[in-house]
């Protein structure tokens, strides 16, 4: 029977970590298989180097739960970036990484990397480099005895391209690295398919059945590009853009999406939920539940 695990996201109001053990109270009285640390969102390294007094009092919290602790790790590392750069953002991540091993994390999420449109022959360099700075990290990562997860993402902009989820899933093939997985972000390849024009549940499938953790969050698909100060309120009242709302929600079609692609119990639903909504978590566990129940039949 196959039945994946219920995880959530976890998100600090407090840079510092002021309000941690509330939040971890907040999310454990779910009973969630594994909670996920938003690492980019706390002040856990500054200048390349650790905080260790910040590190050692979220481990003591993190002590009194018993599942599995993941970490989403920085959104400024960019492997498609300028080949300048790409040693700036291997010494961030592997900072990250010393954070991750610390914590007890097993799983550390990076989101696959973004460049301008570009012609064809430049594209397919910065592919190569960015599989060999992943092989790099692997092989860093596999010393700590962690897994680095690659999330698809979407195009911020008209002008830049990044992986169809399809296309991550060959990369992750290509990469060939026992330590680099693939992160399934349901809503994100919905956005990314519809700004592509390409099939959303090829895509979904290709992606999804690759993956044993996926980042569960609803939105419409939409990505009108109109204009970058649209307030939040706008953008809801649009259902434009990367949403995060909570499951049910949006109009993803979820039970399609399992159907075809028939999670494994191995597989993790993480909860992804914008802080606006946070309010609405109990929601988003109990839909993400039925989903959970739903995989459990087909």
């Amino acid at each position: 029977m196959n039945e994946p695990k219920l995880g959530i996201s976890l998100r600090s109001n407090s840079r510092d970590a002021s309000d941690f053990q509330e939040r971890v109270h907040e999310v454990t009285s779910f009973n969630p298989f594994s909670i996920e640390l938003m690492g980019f969102a706390q002040d856990l390294i500054i200048d390349g180097s650790v905080v260790s007094q910040r590190i050692d009092k979220i481990q003591n919290i993190l002590d009194n739960f018993s599942g599995e602790i993941t970490l989403h790790g920085p959104m400024v590392v960019n492997f498609l970036d300028k080949k300048d750069n790409l040693n700036h953002y291997e010494i961030l991540f592997k900072a990250y990484i010393e954070v991750a091993h610390r914590l007890g994390v097993t799983k550390i999420i990076i989101h696959t990397g973004y460049c301008d449109i570009d012609d064809d022959k430049s594209l397919s360099e910065k592919y190569i480099l960015q599989r060999n700075y992943l092989k790099r990290i692997g092989d860093f990562a596999a010393k700590k005895n962690l897994l680095i997860y690659v999330e698809n993402i979407f195009p911020f902009s008209k002008s830049l391209h990044t992986a169809l989820p399809s296309k991550l899933s060959e990369e992750i093939n290509l990469i060939n690295h026992n330590n680099i997985r693939a992160c399934f972000d349901v809503s994100h390849a919905y956005l990314c398919c519809e700004a592509f024009k390409s099939d959303f549940m090829s895509n979904a499938v290709d992606l999804g059945s690759l993956s044993d953790h996926w980042h569960v969050h609803d939105s419409f698909g939409k990505l009108n590009f109109i204009n970058s100060y649209l307030t939040k309120s706008e953008a809801l009242a649009l259902g434009d853009g990367d949403l995060h709302l909570p499951v049910g929600e949006g109009n993803i079609p979820w039970e399609k999406v399992i159907s075809n692609i028939k999670p494994t119990s191995d597989t993790v639903f993480n909860i992804e939920l914008n802080p606006d909504f946070w309010k609405n978590l109990e929601k988003c566990v109990r839909n993400t539940k039925k989903l959970i129940e739903f995989s459990k039949n087909i």
